[in-house]
Formats: C-alpha cells, structure tokens, sequence
C-alpha cells in the first residue's frame, strides 16, 4: 500500500503542476462515503468494498496474481484509470444513449444467469475429503506415477487438482441434469417463418428434391 500512495502523490502532483490553469475534475467532489475510501478519482471514490468486489468476481487464478504487494498496485492503477474512462464517458453522454442501454441489458441478463448458476449448480455442488482420496487410491497407479522412474506423487502434492477435477465434473453433472429437466419443463419452438426462410436457402439436390435437414440428409455417391 505503501508503495502505491507514494506513487500516486507523485503522479498528482506532476498532473497539477502541469495543469495549473485547468479545471481539476473533483475538486468539488461531494462527501466520501461512510466507510471511508482508499482513494478519490475525480467525482467519485474508491473504496476497500469496491476492490473486494472486484477481486471476488475475478477467476481464482487471475485473483492470486492481485495478492502481492506489487499485484495491488497494479489493481488500484486498472481501477483507477477505468474510473477516469467511467467519468469521461459519463461527459461524454454515452451513458444516455440507446447503444448503452442495450449494452446493460444484455450483460445484466449475462449476469443474471451467472448469478443462477452459481447458487443453483456451484452452490449446491461439493467433494468431500473421501471422495478426493478414493479418486486418488483408485489412479495412483496410472495418473499419479511416473512410468519411467516408477516413482509416486504424494497425495498432498495432487489433492487440490484432484479436488478442482471432481468439483467440475459434479458440476457438469449437475448443470446436464438441470438443463434437461428444463428442457421437459419450457417450451421451445422454432417459428414457421424462420423454418421457411431457412428453408429457401438449403440447397437443392439434382432431383430437384429439398433436403429437409443437411446434416442428417443421406450422401449420395
């Protein structure tokens, strides 16, 4: 943290002597929020929830790279910099237009049904310590040791992989399950007017016969 202020001062103070005559944007800003904030951009403020959010919706693998010291620095300077891109966006109108409305909806139904399928597949999915042992007692032999040297990897050294290969293939299982009970459940047609304008552009075979489905069609020689 430490070194992040530091170079941040550094950076404030060079863009103020270097605009002296112009507007600062924010030096109106209104009152910091309750819980405090790390740092003020512009109109707005950073706060220890906002970077919490931003490391809780990262993939575990980008999230480990944020841990550091150095890896911080980095996430305040990208939140930092897509906050003045927020604000000059926001000046610019684009937040009024139809593009952008269009935008958010779509991505607020992504969200959605991420949201979903994280408490109704991932939430409800575990392996158990059991399971992860037998998995490994029952491929020591053909997954965990090496046929050259004959030597095994201890099942400390491989229990998260096995652990993370279980949880996904639970949650495979579980989301082709859901998914066919839905299917069951909702109605899914495709309407007559899409099915003739698809079939206006399948080819015509040399009979003159349409082909009902290419795919399935039988080759003839």
């Amino acid at each position: 943290m430490k070194s992040f202020i530091t170079v941040l001062l550094v950076l404030f103070l060079a863009a103020a002597c270097g605009q002296e005559k112009q507007e600062m944007i924010g030096a109106e800003a209104g009152p910091a929020p309750d819980e405090g904030y790390i740092v003020q951009v512009g109109d707005s403020y950073i706060t220890p929830s906002d970077v919490e959010q931003e490391l809780q919706g990262m993939p575990e693998s980008r999230r480990m790279m944020y841990e550091t010291p150095d890896g911080q620095d980095r996430l305040f300077d990208e939140m930092i910099k897509r906050e003045m891109f927020r604000q000059e966006a926001v000046r610019a109108g684009l937040d009024q237009s139809e593009a952008y409305r269009k935008r958010v909806e779509y991505l607020a139904r992504l969200a959605l049904v991420e949201m979903f399928l994280e408490d109704k597949i991932q939430g409800n999915v575990s392996v158990s310590d059991r399971e992860i042992q037998d998995y490994y007692e029952e491929n020591k032999d053909t997954e965990f040791t090496n046929p050259l040297s004959g030597e095994t990897q201890p099942f400390t050294s491989v229990r998260n992989s096995i652990q993370r290969l279980l949880l996904l293939e639970k949650q495979r299982t579980a989301f082709d399950d859901y998914m066919e009970e839905m299917m069951e459940r909702y109605v899914v047609q495709v309407s007559d007017e899409y099915r003739a304008d698809m079939a206006d552009e399948l080819p015509m075979p040399e009979n003159g016969d349409m082909i009902d489905d290419p795919a399935t069609a039988e080759q003839t020689p």
